[in-house]
């Protein structure tokens, strides 16, 4: 199973992750106001951040991840933008816990290493 991603898109803030697909199809549409069928992927989080849902088109129909933290919570942009496009680099570093909005030992750390070589 191969996915090509055009593009990642975040929620800023919580949603509710009571909603399924059709529930996440119209905030994508309504509120963010996107088109959810052009190989992008939506990523939402819920109040309490140890839970993210992911939405993505595969041609034929819509494929619904979920992933649920136990012992951290998810970093997530709190501002109300429409929707803030992320690489898909940086979806890795999110879903591995990465705070991409806050300065990151690591990072700077690699940063500067990168600067040296």
């Amino acid at each position: 199973m191969q996915f090509d991603i055009a593009s990642c898109y975040i929620r800023p803030g919580y949603t509710d992750l009571r909603r399924g697909i059709n529930g996440l199809i119209e905030t994508v549409i309504g509120e963010m106001e996107l088109h959810p069928n052009g190989g992008d992927l939506f990523l939402f989080c819920g109040r309490n951040r140890r839970m993210i849902k992911m939405l993505y088109w595969a041609g034929d129909g819509f494929w619904l991840f979920q992933k649920r933290l136990h012992a951290t919570t998810f970093p997530w942009p709190n501002s109300e933008m429409d929707a803030l496009k992320i690489s898909e680099a940086e979806l890795s570093l999110l879903l591995k816990g990465i705070d991409l909005w806050r300065a990151h030992p690591i990072l700077l750390a690699e940063k500067r290493l990168e600067n040296v070589c």
